[in-house]
């Protein structure tokens, strides 16, 4: 494939993830005013948990996308798999901006509320590992890390503009205009740009790894059935090491600024904004260690980036109990340095992990295990824990525990398509 080639197929790729997890991350950012609208009760934190179980909903259907779109992405092609799964998102978010409320229709409201987040859910258990298998496939092994960092950066833009249009909402509409309709305008938005990346997505070509599996007749029947007869062991020690990536990105930008706002106090618009700001550090850091660990293996990396959490997470959470605003941002600036320090290298180790012709089945199956169980419960579990215990440092020691987890197994995971060790 031609140098320009390739870039656009690469850059189509990211635009289209960016689309994907704009629409997705809305749902957490107005977790509040969705609370309040389709789950009404005098108890705010019941609320919020109820939002947060439907947040968590889109997560526990994930593994069932990610089994849907593997197998089609490794028998039928990873293209026409991230075509599916980017159409597949963009409708249900439109219809979330157009639901109904609890004093509407009643129970149907929140019912609906979740049917649509788990369509969003499946969608999103089939776009992230295929995206990241296409992507590096299209690239040279020693450049696979910052393929990798740059495909997760797109990722991040998409969660990224869904923080600052909620800031921007926030700041710009009276409280009541926005409980009233401004919260459903993102949601309209965002299936006009998911159709767009529909679009891109239908011009790029196919993987040229998985063109060359085809041509040898190296397809397997069931690819689930190869991975659990072959691969259990290497999945398990990826699936420990993604759970870092994913807890403490939901715990730490996605959570956070619930967090700040109903258990702190601090303004949704100082909240958004510091979010906003400090994704910008991930998206750049993420790069970098990806970079970083072409050059230098990736266990060296997700090492030290699971360190930083170990050492760091429990001191800079008890800087941002103390309310300031300063403070906050700066606690999370560093958490953010770490958070982007283990994203980096995550999306090449998972496809080293796995040889090609089971690879987009298993890295799905890596990240929509992780995902629901780690990532996805975590601003429920820990507003639950809060509530219950009347610790607010307990975000602080459930990260520090995972991190401890995932440092020992980053050391196991092997590079199945080299003889170095990753």
């Amino acid at each position: 494939m031609s140098k320009p080639s390739l870039l656009r197929t690469i850059s189509t790729s990211m635009v289209g993830n960016l689309f994907e997890f704009y629409d997705f991350a809305l749902f957490g950012y107005f977790a509040p005013i969705i609370g309040k609208l389709f789950f009404p009760s005098d108890n705010p934190t019941v609320e919020l948990i109820s939002a947060f179980g439907v947040f968590a909903a889109g997560f526990i259907v994930r593994p069932l996308g990610g089994l849907i779109f593997g197998h089609i992405g490794d028998l039928f092609g990873r293209k026409r798999a991230l075509v599916l799964a980017i159409l597949l998102m963009a409708i249900p978010t439109a219809i979330i901006g157009l639901l109904p409320t609890y004093n509407n229709v009643g129970i149907w409201a929140p019912i609906l509320l979740l049917t649509m987040r788990m369509l969003q859910g499946i969608s999103m258990g089939g776009n992230y590992s295929g995206s990241i298998t296409f992507i590096t496939e299209h690239t040279a092994p020693n450049k696979r890390g910052l393929m990798g960092g740059f495909a997760v950066a797109s990722c991040l833009a998409g969660i990224l503009l869904g923080s600052a249009t909620a800031a921007f909402f926030s700041k710009i509409m009276s409280e009541s205009d926005l409980h009233s309709f401004g919260w459903r305008l993102p949601f309209l938005m965002g299936v006009l740009i998911c159709f767009v990346g529909f679009y891109m997505r239908r011009q790029v070509t196919e993987s040229p790894e998985f063109l060359e599996e085809q041509k040898n007749k190296d397809n397997v029947a069931h690819p689930l059935k190869e991975i659990a007869h072959k691969h259990k062991k290497q999945l398990t020690f990826a699936i420990g090491a993604t759970m870092l990536h994913d807890l403490s990105f939901y715990l730490l930008f996605v959570y956070m600024t619930t967090y700040l706002t109903s258990v702190l106090g601090i303004a949704e618009d100082i909240s958004f904004t510091i979010n906003t700001v400090n994704l910008v550090v991930v998206s750049i850091v993420t790069v970098l260690s990806a970079w970083l660990s072409d050059k230098w293996g990736r266990r060296k990396i997700l090492s030290a980036a699971a360190i930083l959490f170990i050492i760091g997470t429990i001191p800079l959470m008890i800087m941002v109990n103390t309310k300031s605003t300063e403070n906050i941002f700066i606690a999370q600036l560093i958490l953010a340095i770490a958070v982007g320090g283990y994203f980096g290298p995550i999306p090449a180790l998972m496809i080293e992990a796995f040889p090609t012709r089971v690879r987009y089945s298993a890295s799905a199956l890596t990240t929509n295990i992780s995902g629901p169980l780690f990532g996805g419960t975590a601003p429920m579990l820990v507003t639950w824990l809060i509530d219950k215990t009347g610790s607010n440092m307990v975000p602080a020691f459930y990260l520090t525990g995972a991190a401890v987890i995932a440092l020992g197994a980053v050391q196991f995971v092997k590079n199945v398509n080299a003889k170095k060790k990753v």
